[in-house]
């Protein structure tokens, strides 16, 4: 049997459903004494109801009744074939047979009575009917249109064809040819968008009564969101602010949605413009947004600085590890210049990017396992390095990657990482970069044009120990070179170096380490500031003599002061 309803029927329509009012009618046809055949005062009523409900008619229940005159069995036949009679007619005038449902209760239902009353011997008939006008209810998965009825006067909900349906990324938004501009060309980014359309033969209707509107949002919850409506301007879609808000989101089941009521045919959208020039993303939805700085792959500095790390970068879970992220404006893990002294290495050497490189600081990621031994990250895996925006001063700053060395510090790899941009909201609170899961990383700024050197002006003399290592240091600025030799006449001078002009000479410190060809445990150092050594201005040279340097039997034993 079909179910009738005094609520809802859910009508299908474009791209969704629509409900509708369910009336009921009835009426009853009258028989002659033990007779199963219509009078025509019956065939009249029933072609009458038939005209005036025309269009309308969902279902018809028919049942049949006697009186109580005769046997039990005889009046269940009886009214059988009473129920038929209708029903034949019904077909024969054109009534789908597939909306008509046939009873027989012979006398069991005496409504009138007993005692042969005559208006027992009946055909009850009971019409589901489609109202003239209703709410329709619009639905495709979380959005819902609410369109009362007379919302577009004079045309009833039932003549209407709806379309309506929500987009939800970047190529939806394209194919409808919406510009995510106001009307004034501010950029815009949207968390929700919806169309609605309604028209009649083709000619499109306004609402003259607010609808209400369920719109499913894209991202999270945020706080702007406006309502704005769309309008053509020149065969593209650009908004118009409502100057209402969108409100917070709604959460019902798996559909986050937001809820509002506006007079709507067309498109809206809870929109907001862009919040910065860097927020460039054509994503129309937003891009990406700033982190969560509470979720489990996250971690940050005291600073500010973000690191996300993606799973596997470490042998353990990072939710078991102890991960910091460390500023290190000092730069603690480069190599100082006592440590350039004792390793017997230039700045070139752990720092080959040194020339191209204006530094500002370094980005430590570091991380412990649950038994408090060091983990390295797995550099083919890739770490998001995210530094707050008003904390970087470089106007195009870059990343390098290193790793670290079995003595302590760092060597710098010579690629640069350059920021990722258009990515996003996340654009205007931080400098990204995303780079490789070292855990070592080194801001600054790159010049394509490497700093000059200084010319080889000076000449350093050692007496008697030939073939040395001569480590050059400015202590203003921490950076170390190692001296040349001297060619003179094709042939290289092995006790001469050359030394480069300085802005300031007496920020000079030189290293000279000293180790026999042939006899490796000779060894003698010396450290000297360079204009305490003896000059001869003529030559412009600089004299170290033996008698500076100290034998020991190992590099560490070195006792550095002047290059603290």
């Amino acid at each position: 049997m079909k179910k009738l309803y005094l609520s809802c029927l859910l009508m299908l329509l474009s791209f969704g459903m629509a409900s509708a009012q369910d009336l009921q009618d009835s009426f009853e046809l009258y028989f002659e004494f033990n007779r199963a055949i219509l009078k025509q005062e019956s065939k009249t009523q029933i072609d009458s109801f038939l005209e005036a409900t025309k269009g309308r008619r969902l279902g018809v229940r028919i049942a049949g009744y006697t009186c109580d005159i005769g046997t039990e069995n005889y009046n269940m036949g009886l009214s059988e074939r009473r129920a038929e009679s209708a029903f034949e007619y019904l077909k024969e005038v054109g009534e789908p047979e597939d909306k008509m449902e046939l009873f027989f209760y012979g006398e069991k239902d005496l409504k009138y009575g007993k005692g042969g009353v005559a208006e027992n011997r009946r055909v009850y008939f009971l019409f589901s009917l489609e109202d003239d006008d209703r709410d329709t209810l619009l639905q495709k998965d979380c959005l819902e249109f609410f369109v009362e009825k007379g919302t577009f006067k004079p045309k009833k909900n039932k003549d209407i064809t709806f379309t309506y349906k929500s987009l939800s990324n970047a190529r939806e938004v394209a194919q409808a040819g919406i510009k995510m501009e106001d009307e004034n060309g501010k950029r815009l980014y949207a968390n929700a968008i919806a169309y609605l359309d309604a028209k009649v033969d083709g000619n499109a209707l306004t609402a003259g009564k607010t609808i209400k509107v369920k719109m499913p949002a894209v991202g999270e919850d945020a706080d702007g969101f406006m309502l704005y409506t769309g309008v053509d301007n020149g065969g593209k879609i650009t908004w118009k602010s409502t100057g209402k808000p969108c409100g917070s989101l709604v959460k019902e089941g798996d559909c986050s949605t937001y809820n509002f009521e506006l007079e709507v045919n067309g498109y809206c959208g809870c929109l907001k413009p862009r919040a910065c020039e860097e927020d460039c993303s054509e994503d129309p939805f937003g891009g990406e947004r700033s982190p969560n700085l509470e979720a489990a792959d996250i971690r940050y500095s005291s600073e500010g600085t973000v690191a996300q790390i993606k799973d596997g970068t470490y042998s353990d879970d990072i939710a078991n590890m102890d991960v910091q992220v460390v500023d290190e404006p000092n730069k603690e893990s480069d190599c100082d210049i006592c440590e350039q002294f004792q390793y017997g290495i230039a700045t070139e050497d752990w720092f080959p990017a040194y020339a191209n490189m204006n530094d500002s600081k370094n980005v430590i990621v570091k991380a412990k396992n649950s038994a408090g031994e060091a983990q390295e990250g797995d550099a083919n895996r890739g770490m998001r390095i995210m530094l707050p925006r008003d904390k970087v001063t470089e106007d195009n700053p870059v990343l390098l990657t290193g790793s670290l060395t079995k003595q302590g510090y760092i060597k710098w790899q010579t690629s640069k990482y350059e920021q990722a941009t258009c990515l996003g909201p996340i654009n205007c609170d931080y400098i990204v970069f995303d780079v490789p899961a070292t855990g070592n990383y080194k801001l600054g700024e790159w010049n394509e044009e490497p700093k000059a050197a200084g010319e080889d002006t000076y000449v350093l003399k050692t007496r008697v120990l030939r073939n040395s290592t001569i480590l050059v240091a400015n202590k203003k600025t921490g950076y170390v070179y190692r001296a040349k030799n001297v060619t003179r006449k094709g042939k290289t001078r092995t006790k001469e170096y050359h030394i480069r002009q300085d802005d300031n000479m007496d920020d000079i410190i030189v290293l000279q380490r000293y180790q026999h060809k042939k006899k490796a445990e000779k060894k003698r150092y010396a450290e000297v500031k360079l204009t305490d050594l003896k000059y001869k201005k003529k030559k412009k040279m600089y004299v170290l003599r033996k008698r500076t340097s100290k034998k020991i039997k190992e590099w560490d034993e070195m006792d550095l002061n002047l290059c603290k």
